[in-house]
């Protein structure tokens, strides 16, 4: 997988968990501008790397995807 141009902008954690997780990047890359912010957030706000492995594996599903913005 290569690195784009889009994810080199992330926070590094996130763009790598990304890169190596093909479903939670597809899950990340449909999302509207605003829900891709509140992500980030989420990812930022993160005080462990389980809550931060718990996002992008929500990530990889559209249940998961919808439970993350309830």
């Amino acid at each position: 997988m290569r690195m784009d141009g889009n994810f080199s902008a992330l926070p590094l954690g996130l763009g790598m968990a990304l890169m190596m997780n093909e479903r939670a990047k597809q899950g990340y890359e449909s999302l509207t501008e605003t829900e891709k912010e509140h992500i980030i957030l989420r990812c930022k706000d993160a005080k462990s790397k389980a809550e931060m492995d718990k996002i992008i594996d929500s990530m990889s599903s559209e249940d998961g995807l919808r439970d993350l913005f309830k």
